[in-house]
């Protein structure tokens, strides 16, 4: 599979370049506020280096949130514009499931990704699988135990929780592990998760 994976949930600027399933380049900067600058120079450099056209892709995987309400609609705007220009597919990967995918733990832990203020989105996992819908609310250490996380540095120490940074390398694996059930043809229908107390109850989740 040809596909080109996009991450901008959080401070984490990241495409990977992925043929015949195989990773051929990644490129990633972890600084925010950069991703409507940067994503679509990555992009344009990774497909001119390797002399790949976007109608040669498959598809384009993006992490489709919880994360920053700026980053994702950035990076779901460029997904769509790809796809659309190559009349290909979008694979939408839940951002929290992007990080799990490096966590090695047994039983039950939490992910976090930090929101705004004192704010979270959280989920529970046990043994890597999904244990919970995803929640955003206030921190308390005390609730998250054993914690990985990632830009959580402004509600706790650092030595608190476990980093687990998304990776676009990460949306582009989970993209071909579950492409029968995330792919989507309708470009209309692929939305960024911005995860609130206020639309939990229509949150989709895989």
């Amino acid at each position: 599979m040809n596909l080109m994976a996009i991450e901008s949930a959080s401070t984490v600027c990241g495409v990977s370049l992925f043929i015949k399933g195989k990773l051929i380049e990644i490129d990633e900067i972890f600084q925010p506020r950069i991703h409507g600058e940067r994503l679509p120079v990555i992009i344009e450099k990774l497909l001119s280096k390797h002399s790949v056209k976007v109608e040669q892709l498959n598809a384009i995987a993006v992490s489709s949130g919880p994360g920053s309400y700026t980053g994702l609609r950035i990076g779901m705007s460029l997904a769509k514009g790809l796809a659309a220009a190559g009349e290909i597919p979008i694979i939408p990967v839940p951002t929290l499931e992007v990080m799990n995918l490096q966590i090695t733990q047994n039983g039950s832990y939490w992910l976090l990704l930090h929101s705004h203020k004192n704010m979270v989105f959280s989920q529970r996992f046990n043994s890597g699988n999904i244990d919970s819908e995803i929640e955003c609310d206030v921190f308390d250490l005390g609730k998250y135990k054993p914690l990985f996380g990632f830009n959580l540095d402004s509600v706790c120490g650092s030595t608190d929780y476990e980093k687990a940074p998304p990776s676009s390398k990460n949306v582009g694996e989970l993209a071909m592990q579950h492409f029968e059930d995330w792919v989507e043809e309708d470009l209309n229908k692929v939305t960024p998760n911005y995860i609130t107390n206020f639309n939990l109850g229509i949150i989709k989740t895989h």
